[in-house]
């Protein structure tokens, strides 16, 4: 066991809830015995006793809990109890006094399981939506055994073709992360252009407020969405312009940095109002991605378009009053986003600590040393650490 674990650990691996099951984990040298102490059979014979029998009905006695233990390994046993915290939390507690110390699930399966296989499993719990829960499932096998097929190469002194496994997974690494975390899409632009209406309108609810005086929208308004099956954090922001009023300019301020971390930035225009240096004097301060042209609906009968965007960038005339453009709107937000997904043979890391041990493991290959080699199998091989789960 790694020594930055105490020796005796316990764990409730499934999700906090309110019925169905729950499972608490625990692993050590005192896992036996404490078994033994506590555990009440209907036969009253001692757990770990019982021959060819890896599972046992009883009467957890600090407690009283009805449960179900299963073994797992000469030192790993599972606690089944009722789903409820009460009943987990009980049995923690009473562990706590033979000496077991809590630590988190991801800590307990990282050091206890097969790094890949469970991490990814953690990711998939953490899925929003049918699509990239597909993904997730896939890899929870696929990615596993890509990295088993790159440490035979490492270990049978296959360097390149090792390095080569790696480069491939690392290639879609931000596809891959981003299964569970939102990709950021902020409207920005000038007051009053209808950029909370138009949050509203491809989020299909109300959910900013919406007014005709300028500077309406002060802080950053976010909505947890999905676009074509991608997680989503769309996100409204003040309107862009000269203000001498202190909240307005720290509104400003937050849009400005919201626009620095987004994977899209779309800058919406009034359709009828805005001029063409108006227009290029926004984008160049945005950068935007997708150029919105909105209030359609109020421009004149016998207006002529003239072709101002100031940007070979994808342009939408939109009307939220009558739905017009939001579904092609959508639609290219959809496919800048992902513009390619991977085929289905291809194995990607989906979380942080994922990819930094293949970037690592990469690294000590570059490096070309029988040494470097023999760390980059290492940083495939061994377990997380407390220390990894917070960096």
């Amino acid at each position: 066991m790694n020594s930055l674990y105490p020796p005796n650990v316990c764990s409730q691996i499934t999700p906090i809830g309110r019925g169905a099951i729950a499972v608490v984990a625990i692993h050590g040298a005192f896992a036996g015995t404490t078994i033994d102490e506590c555990l009440l059979t209907p036969g009253r014979e001692l757990f770990t006793s019982r021959k060819h029998q890896d599972v046992a009905y009883g009467i957890w006695k600090p407690t009283g809990e009805d449960l179900v233990i299963s073994k797992r390994g000469e030192m790993h046993f599972e606690i089944h109890c009722h789903g409820g915290t009460t009943a987990s939390q009980a049995i923690i507690g009473s562990l706590g006094s033979f000496g077991f110390v809590e630590v988190s699930a991801t800590e307990f399966a990282n050091q206890f399981q097969d790094f890949w296989n469970v991490s990814t499993q953690l990711a998939l719990t953490e899925s929003t939506t049918s699509k990239t829960a597909l993904f997730l499932l896939r890899l929870v096998t696929q990615l596993p055994q890509q990295i088993q097929k790159t440490r035979k190469h490492l270990a049978t002194n296959e360097p390149k073709v090792a390095a080569a496994h790696i480069q491939s997974m690392l290639g879609w690494s931000n596809f891959g992360q981003h299964l569970t975390a939102p990709r950021n899409v902020v409207l920005c632009g000038q007051p009053n252009v209808g950029k909370s209406s138009l949050v509203n309108a491809i989020a299909g609810f109300q959910r900013s407020i919406v007014h005709d005086i300028a500077g309406t929208t002060r802080d950053v308004v976010s909505q947890a969405i999905a676009i074509d099956g991608w997680p989503v954090t769309l996100k409204d922001t003040a309107g862009i312009r000269n203000s001498d009023n202190p909240i307005e300019i720290e509104g400003i301020a937050q849009a400005k940095a919201q626009i620095l971390k987004s994977d899209l930035t779309i800058c919406v225009f009034d359709a009828q109002a805005s001029r063409l240096s108006e227009r290029a004097e926004i984008i160049s301060q945005t950068q935007p991605d997708i150029i919105v042209l909105n209030k359609t609906d109020l421009l004149p009968p016998n207006h002529v378009a003239i072709n101002d965007s100031a940007s070979d960038l994808p342009t939408v005339k939109t009307s939220v009053k009558f739905n017009e453009g939001i579904r092609k709107l959508i639609g290219i937000i959809g496919s800048q986003l992902v513009p390619e997904i991977p085929s289905k043979s291809q194995a990607y890391p989906v979380t942080v600590e994922q990819h930094r041990r293949l970037l690592k493991s990469l690294d000590y290959l570059k490096q070309g040393s029988p040494d470097a080699l023999k760390r980059s199998l290492d940083c495939l091989d061994r377990p997380s650490t407390i220390a990894d789960q917070k960096s």
